[in-house]
C-alpha cells in the first residue's frame, strides 16, 4: 500500500509516527498486521531579512526575523541628516513610501535604499578633488614619460624583459576576462552596486552596468592576444582609473559601500581590497605602456598610402 502525506498551505511534513520509516512524505508499506501510523506536520516559519543601502534607520532594524505565515509587518525608513529615502525593494505594499507594510508568506528580503542629498559645496568639492587627483595622475604619467629612457636602463632587467611584459599582459587580460564573465550572470546586482556610488543617474547606471561586463571581456581578450596593444592597454588603464576614483570618492563621502562585487558572486571583495587590486593592475598596465613589448602579440595590419609615380 502506498501512503503520501500532503501538507496544507503554511505547513510542512516532518515525519511518520508509529513505525520506522524514512523521512520521505511518500512511503509504501506491506499490510501483514495492524499498523497505527501518524503523519506529523509543523507550521512553516518564514524569515524576514531586513537590510539597507546608504545612511538611515529602518524598523525593524537590519537582521533576521521569524514570523508566522500571513503576518502583516509594518516597515519604516528614516534617513539620516544629509540623506533622503529613495525606495524599498518591490516586495512591499508601496515601495516608494517610507512607511509601508508587507504580508509575509515566505522567506523575504526587504531592503531600504537611501541616497545622499547633493549640495553645491559637495559637488564643488568633488570636482576639485577629482581635478587634483587627475592632476597627480597626469603628473606621474608625464614624469614617467619624461624619464622613460632612464627607466629603461636603470630598472632591473626583469622589469624590462619581453617575457615580463607578456606575463603582465596575460595577467591583466585574464583578470578583465574573468571579471567580465563573473558579472554577466548577475547584472541586476551590478547595476544596484553602480547606483550605490551615486555618480551616474539611474538610467545611465543601468546602461553602464549592462555594457561593462562585455567591455571587460573584449578588452581582456585584446590584451591576451596582443591586438592593438598600446591602445587597448591605455583603454584598460582609463577604466581602472575610473574605478579607482569612484572608490576613493565613495570612501571620502562615507557611502557605506563595504564590499565590491568586482568578480560577481565568485569572489566578493572588501572595497579596500578591490582598490588595492585596481592599483596593482594600473602598475601592470604602466609597465606594458612604458616598455612597449609585443612578444607573441598579433600585429595590427598597417595600411600604407601608395606613392604617386
Amino acid at each position: 500500500m502506498k501512503l503520501e502525506a500532503i501538507p496544507i498551505q503554511g505547513y510542512r511534513f516532518v515525519s511518520w509516527s508509529g513505525a520506522e520509516f524514512d523521512s520521505a512524505s511518500s512511503i509504501t508499506i506491506e499490510m501483514n498486521c495492524n499498523i497505527n501510523l501518524q503523519a506529523n506536520f509543523s507550521p512553516i516559519i518564514p524569515i524576514l531579512t531586513m537590510d539597507k543601502h546608504g545612511h538611515g534607520t529602518i524598523l525593524p532594524a537590519p537582521g533576521l526575523y521569524p514570523y508566522p505565515t500571513g503576518t502583516v509587518i509594518d516597515v519604516k525608513a528614516t534617513p539620516d541628516k544629509g540623506w533622503k529615502f529613495d525606495r524599498w525593494t518591490p516586495n512591499v505594499s508601496d515601495p516608494n513610501s517610507a512607511e509601508t507594510s508587507l504580508t509575509l508568506n515566505s522567506d523575504t528580503r526587504v531592503t531600504a535604499s537611501f541616497s545622499l542629498i547633493w549640495t553645491v559645496w559637495m559637488i564643488l568639492g568633488i570636482v576639485i578633488a577629482s581635478l587634483i587627483l587627475a592632476g597627480i595622475i597626469g603628473w606621474l604619467v608625464w614624469l614617467v614619460f619624461k624619464h622613460r629612457k632612464k627607466l629603461k636602463t636603470n630598472l632591473p632587467v626583469i622589469l624590462r624583459s619581453d617575457y615580463t611584459s607578456l606575463v603582465f599582459r596575460l595577467i591583466l587580460g585574464g583578470i578583465f576576462i574573468f571579471a567580465g564573465f563573473a558579472k554577466i550572470h548577475n547584472i541586476s546586482a551590478l547595476v544596484t552596486e553602480i547606483n550605490e556610488y551615486q555618480i551616474l543617474p539611474p538610467t545611465l547606471a543601468s546602461m553602464y552596468g549592462h555594457i561593462l561586463p562585455y567591455a571587460e571581456i573584449i578588452i581582456g581578450t585584446l590584451l591576451v592576444l596582443g591586438i592593438i596593444l598600446r591602445i587597448t592597454t591605455v583603454t584598460a588603464s582609463l577604466m581602472l582609473i575610473s574605478f579607482t576614483v569612484s572608490k576613493i570618492v565613495a570612501m571620502i563621502l562615507n557611502l557605506n559601500i563595504k564590499t565590491c562585487d568586482c568578480f560577481g558572486i565568485a569572489r566578493p571583495l572588501l572595497s579596500t581590497q578591490s582598490l588595492a587590486i585596481d592599483l596593482v593592475m594600473l602598475l601592470l598596465a604602466a609597465q606594458i605602456i612604458v616598455f612597449r613589448k609585443e612578444l607573441f602579440s598579433i600585429p595590427w595590419p598597417k595600411f600604407r598610402k601608395k606613392s604617386k609615380s
